[in-house]
């Protein structure tokens, strides 16, 4: 480590460690300029790779240019399509504005203009024209009925009533039925001269009111145009930056003209006009879905949910008299609108549980377009109207976060995955203990405690946490990239030191804080060691024993891994079975467990197959296992007490042994090695040690190494043994206990195992013996 006296004494550092491969890939994918070249990052939780991403992706965004601002307006051709339009960036919030005071302004002053003498007077002048002309209209209708001895009367209807006359008065029915036929037929051709005349007139009427109400149409239209037309003007120098918003202006003064009516004062009394009014002028608001007037570069989104609604916006109903109803200014944006020109990052395991959410997402991607729709109601309740709101152009990078587990799973069972996704960036579990990496991690602790105003650490509680994040790891050569949990043993250490009223956290209260994080997940420890200190679990830990040695496995309770001992038995008599696994024969085993078997039947084939006929049988059997195994760590433990019942050479029991084998009889490394010889030592000392006491380990799994304390002081002191081995030879030169095989111990390896060799093929010899007998018998 560097020198320091605590975490304070040393620069802050807020990057990421140790993770040059997935830095070089981000890196790649974030100048690639290509929808495809969309990134994954893979690793596991805690490595604060999400954090890293963020800060990065930032840092990249600040460079580039901050994107445009984007609206809904109203459609005027067709009110279920709204259309969206783009501002320059900052400027949709005054666009909205501007269109409200516009609206407000038109408000104001169509009273004032309408109202006005020089409109009253044009529009009367207008009025009085077709007026004078439907009276001459009238006025001929009239001579020409008096000419045929006829009055004209006007009905409610609009229809003429031609009324016969006989000295200027109206005809009697008597007067009418003392007529000649002549005289009759003569009234009826003249009635019918009339009406055809009234008729012409009529039509002649209707066009004199169309064109008096065309004048009065384009007088407001002239007046209405004269109100609006300079501040349309000025809407369009401020915000025309495209074709599509100048257009979109025009409309609104074309709509505005066409309805300058609901501009004029209303009876404020009348709710229903009110509301009609309120309702009408909603379709010239603005609906900004996106501003950008406080960016500064392109913006990052961190997508906190994958619902659909969340990230492809939605559009929201209001309940009006028991329907549902909808509008423009009711359409919400989603991340995807938030973050278009710029980055969105999202977990993909989030985004994987909403099936939909991600196969728009790719739609969105491929088509380079964000589309809102509300296929959520199709199910709950069809609304009354629906929108369609036009598609925006979408330029996104996409970052998806998640395990190497739904990386692969995407990549076997999504065709469409692996051309958008083109780049990978893979978060290591493990970081290289080199200098430039010890000194980053001790700057991350220092940003770490400044960032959330603890206790600063001293040196040696420092080179305590690092031993931590090294057996998280299980590596002594690495450490974990698990920052999350070297932060809560920081947060706990610095509870124990203001408990004690220390300034700094010192040593005591980085081990204090190590326990209190075992005993908070160590129940199930403690009641298993319980089984063992009540011998619930049957142990031998000293003595000899043919055929029986001690195993080792680990358990995974999901917040703690335990190491236990299990006792290994074989037997073996004449037969022509071969090595039976119980396990397997109870459906115990795995597969992995099973091969391992059997691969001990090869080993034992290629000891003694050669020189005579194998012919045994030896049941293989996990004493005191009531679930299922699998793995192969104990396969070298199988094959050693399988060589000792063969042999009839006894195994220490005071050792046990962990670690698989191969045909040819060479140590292979296992797992969960410091949990299996920390679970021995724990076992073995409910008893006390006596020095006897002791684990074997591949040779390949040395730098696995970090432990406990206590087990390294047991180690100094010569009360506890580790041994490393490197193949069968090694282990029986530890754990058979034959004075020969001791004699043997410091001459070659061949030796150890020949003598070995040669007792059981006496064993064998005395098998086939009794098998032949037998078959004479």
């Amino acid at each position: 480590m560097p020198n320091f006296d605590t975490t304070h004494d040393v620069e802050s550092y807020n990057m990421v460690i140790g993770q040059r491969r997935a830095v070089e890939s981000i890196e790649l994918g974030l100048n690639m300029d290509s929808k495809q070249y969309n990134i994954f990052i893979s690793g596991k939780t805690g490595t604060g790779k999400t954090g890293y991403i963020i800060r990065k992706i930032e840092e990249y965004a600040k460079k580039m240019t901050t994107p445009q601002d984007w609206c809904y307006v109203y459609n005027f051709e067709n009110s279920n399509n709204p259309i969206a339009i783009s501002l320059n960036t900052g400027n949709a919030v005054k666009f909205k504005e501007d269109m409200t005071f516009f609206i407000k302004y038109i408000m104001k002053e169509v009273p004032i203009y309408f109202d006005s003498e020089n409109y009253e007077n044009e529009k009367n002048s207008i009025i009085g024209k077709y007026e004078t002309i439907l009276l001459e209209l009238s006025r001929g209708l009239n001579i020409e009925s008096k000419k045929r001895g006829f009055s004209v009367k006007k009905t409610s209807t609009g229809e003429f009533i031609f009324i016969a006359l006989k000295d200027n008065k109206e005809l009697t029915d008597d007067e009418y039925d003392n007529l000649t036929d002549e005289e009759r037929k003569a009234m009826e051709n003249s009635i019918n001269e009339l009406r055809n005349i009234s008729s012409e007139m009529f039509k002649q009427s209707n066009q004199v009111q169309k064109k008096l109400e065309s004048e009065l149409k384009h007088l407001d239209d002239k007046i209405a145009e004269n109100i609006i037309s300079e501040k349309i003007e000025e809407l369009i120098a401020n915000y025309g930056c495209s074709e599509k918003v100048t257009s979109y202006l025009n409309a609104v003064k074309k709509d505005v003209i066409k309805n300058i009516s609901y501009f004029f004062e209303e009876n404020e009394n009348n709710e229903e006009v009110k509301n009609q009014r309120t309702s009408f002028l909603k379709r010239y608001e603005v609906n900004v879905l996106v501003d950008n007037s406080e960016s500064e570069g392109a913006p990052v989104i961190f997508a906190d949910s994958a619902a659909q609604g969340k990230v492809f916006g939605n559009i929201e109903y209001e309940n009006k008299m028991g329907s549902l109803i909808t509008d423009f200014t009711l359409i919400k944006p989603g991340y995807l609108h938030k973050a278009n020109g710029g980055y969105i990052i999202i977990k993909a395991q989030q985004l994987l549980t909403q099936q939909s959410s991600w196969e728009l997402l790719k739609k969105c991607i491929n088509l380079e377009n964000i589309s809102i729709n509300n296929s959520k109601y199709n199910i709950d309740v069809l609304p009354i109207s629906t929108l369609s709101p036009e598609e925006i152009p979408l330029k996104i990078k996409v970052i998806l976060i998640g395990s190497n587990y739904i990386y692969s799973a995407l990549l076997n069972n999504d065709l469409e995955f692996e051309k958008i996704f083109k780049i990978k960036a893979e978060f290591d579990n493990e970081i290289e203990k080199d200098k430039n990496n010890i000194t980053n991690l001790i700057g991350l602790l220092n940003y770490y405690i400044n960032e959330n105003n603890l206790k600063h650490i001293r040196r040696d509680g420092v080179k305590r946490l690092l031993q931590f994040s090294s057996r998280l790891a299980e590596n002594k050569n690495n450490f974990s990239a698990s920052m999350s949990n070297l932060f809560k043993i920081v947060d706990i250490a610095n509870y124990y030191a203001k408990k004690d009223n220390s300034e700094i956290v010192e040593d005591k209260h980085v081990l204090a804080a190590l326990k209190e994080q075992e005993s908070m997940h160590g129940l199930v420890r403690k009641k298993i060691l319980d089984m063992y200190k009540k011998k619930k679990y049957i142990t031998e830990l000293k003595g000899t024993r043919v055929g029986q040695i001690n195993g080792l496995s680990v358990s995974d309770y999901g917040d703690c891994v335990i190491g236990q001992q299990h006792r290994i038995t074989v037997s073996t008599f004449a037969g022509r079975n071969g090595i039976i696994n119980i396990e397997r024969e109870a459906d115990m085993s795995g597969s992995i467990h099973s091969k391992g078997v059997m691969i001990l039947a090869g080993f034992v084939g290629q000891l003694v197959g050669r020189d005579i006929p194998i012919s045994f049988n030896a049941n293989i059997v996990f004493e005191q296992l009531y679930s299922g195994i699998e793995g192969d760590s104990a396969s070298a433990a199988e094959l050693l007490a399988l060589l000792s019942s063969l042999s009839e050479i006894p195994i220490k029991q005071s050792i046990a042994i962990t670690g698989s084998v191969n045909q040819r009889g060479e140590i292979q490394p296992i797992g969960g090695v410091n949990d299996k010889i920390e679970g021995f030592f724990d076992i073995c000392s409910l008893d006390g040690l006596d020095g006897t006491h002791g684990v074997i380990i591949p040779n390949t799994n040395v730098d696995d190494l970090v432990l406990k304390e206590a087990v390294l002081n047991a180690v100094e002191q010569g009360k506890f043994h580790i041994y490393s081995v490197s193949n069968i030879c090694d282990c029986i030169q530890i754990l058979f206990s034959d004075k020969e095989v001791n004699a043997l111990s410091k001459e070659l390896r061949e030796d150890t195992l020949e003598y070995v060799k040669q007792k059981m093929m006496k064993t064998l010899r005395a098998y086939n013996n009794i098998l032949k007998e037998s078959k004479v018998n």
